[in-house]
């Protein structure tokens, strides 16, 4: 029994480059969260010439921003240290209330993000606020559902559905690649161009979770192939 925990340690890695590479992508919306998050509770003009950056709707009705803006930060701080197997099984703690933060975190970054569209574009209920209200049903659902999976011991269907919200969640930061490899290859043809900018502008988040989520089934599919007893490891309850 010894000899099979020591072998059992042995294997377990940090998984370094899945925790950093996470760290990395979501730290492109997550810094701007934190200046915008201090420049609003500042208040306007607190700090001159720099202020005047962000949108003044956001000093109008701070309400939304704020629990957007808390809510991101919280979720991309906990949310990477979740694919860590290390932490999952030698600090079942750590990933329990890690997990948690996460989870509420991220729900709560979603269902705000409805909030501060309708208080900042109260008008604009077209192709991109019907983006926005399926990618942040998606990825509540993912979560509940993720929840579930592993208050009943199904680990295996846990891990799937929350690398599937996670890659929801992150759905909102892919248009920014999408975006400029659009750019990039049809920015020459300026009549074509305007076109595909117009629809990306309205349906860039349903692009995003398309592209996210065939990523995360491929992820999904690789490690059931590489580690198809990863759901015997030790590990405790959400």
């Amino acid at each position: 029994m010894t000899a099979q925990t020591q072998h059992t340690k042995q294997v377990i890695t940090f998984n370094w480059p899945v925790v950093a590479g996470l760290l990395l992508i979501t730290a492109i919306p997550g810094i701007p969260a934190i200046v915008i998050l201090a420049l609003v509770l500042f208040g306007s003009g607190a700090v001159a010439g720099v202020s005047d950056v962000i949108n003044a709707q956001y000093f109008a009705t701070p309400a939304a921003i704020l629990t957007h803006a808390t809510a991101g930060v919280l979720f991309f701080l906990t949310m990477p240290w979740q694919f860590s197997p290390r932490i999952r099984v030698r600090r079942s703690v750590w990933h329990k209330v890690g997990g948690r933060l996460a989870v509420t975190s991220g729900c709560i970054m979603a269902l705000s993000g409805v909030w501060m569209h309708l208080m900042l574009s109260p008008h604009e209920l077209g192709g991109r606020f019907v983006s926005l209200l399926i990618m942040s049903t998606a990825i509540c659902t993912a979560f509940c559902v993720a929840i579930v999976h592993i208050k009943k011991g199904r680990i295996a269907q846990h891990k799937k559905w929350m690398i599937g919200a996670v890659a929801l969640s992150l759905a909102a930061i892919t248009p920014l690649f999408t975006g400029a490899l659009l750019h990039l290859v049809f920015s020459s043809w300026e009549g074509i161009y305007e076109s595909l900018r117009a629809f990306h502008n309205n349906y860039d988040r349903l692009i995003a979770m398309a592209i996210n989520l065939a990523i995360a089934n491929v992820i999904t599919w690789q490690n059931s192939v590489s580690q198809p007893n990863a759901s015997t490891l030790p590990e405790q309850s959400y």
